[in-house]
């Protein structure tokens, strides 16, 4: 199958080598690009804090710049979604962690139940924009939070002609959607009658039904989710993507 992939250039790389092994067709169209501010994790590891969440690989890749300053807080206890992120977060080198497999409100979950009680906030290791749902659950647990957005996603402007190019001027069967700001990215794309005509009839496969909310008209025809809002779920899909 002709698979888009849509995420960011690094982590769709890495998506493009599974479809590859699959037997599968990547197109790559990454619709936005990380700018990492690193120094707002500095600033913010300065402040007393009782812990560190992260839930993006594009956080640790942030973080990869201040390793050096980072050593100190290899120990302290660390929350992290997706076993992706967590072998990430062990190769830069903090070895204190626990991990969800879902999403913000599963891993909000697993901190109410094990995170120390301490008058010192928790410190979220952030991008923008994000879904708010880990923040508004972990404040509906009264536990104290102190976000740092240490990286944001810029959206990449395409013309159409760009994305033909891109196409390969040759019709996509899948598209994969990771985050609910992708989906709209994707949706908000220039639809010109050629554009429109080569993703039209694709499946948007969508890692969770928060990520298939914002999908619009021709696009909201052929969706499937995921079971588990992984990859490996995700690309479960493309075998049988009705």
């Amino acid at each position: 199958m002709r698979v888009l992939v849509t995420r960011a250039e690094k982590a769709g790389q890495k998506t493009a080598a599974r479809l590859l092994a699959l037997g599968h067709q990547p197109i790559l169209l990454p619709l936005a690009k990380p700018v990492h501010t690193p120094q707002n994790a500095i600033a913010a590891l300065s402040q007393p804090h009782s812990g560190l969440i992260i839930t993006s690989g594009e956080a640790v890749r942030a973080l990869e710049a201040i390793k050096v300053q980072l050593a100190p807080h290899f120990s302290t206890p660390l929350f992290v979604v997706g076993s992706t992120t967590e072998k990430a977060a062990r190769r830069l080198g903090f070895h204190t962690l626990q991990t969800a497999d879902g999403d913000g409100a599963a891993l909000a979950r697993l901190i109410g139940q094990n995170a120390q009680k301490s008058d010192d906030p928790l410190l979220y290791l952030a991008g923008k924009p994000r879904a708010k749902t880990l923040e508004h659950e972990l404040q509906a647990q009264d536990l104290p939070l102190t976000t740092a957005e240490i990286y944001r996603m810029e959206t990449i402007v395409y013309q159409p002609q760009d994305i033909v190019h891109a196409l390969d001027n040759t019709p996509v069967d899948a598209v994969l959607l990771y985050s609910a700001e992708t989906t709209r990215r994707f949706c908000a794309l220039p639809m010109p009658d050629r554009v429109a005509t080569l993703l039209a009839s694709a499946h948007c496969l969508c890692l969770s039904e928060q990520v298939a909310g914002p999908l619009i008209a021709p696009f909201n025809t052929h969706v499937a989710i995921a079971e588990h809002p992984d990859e490996e779920s995700l690309l479960a899909l493309l075998e049988n993507p009705s």
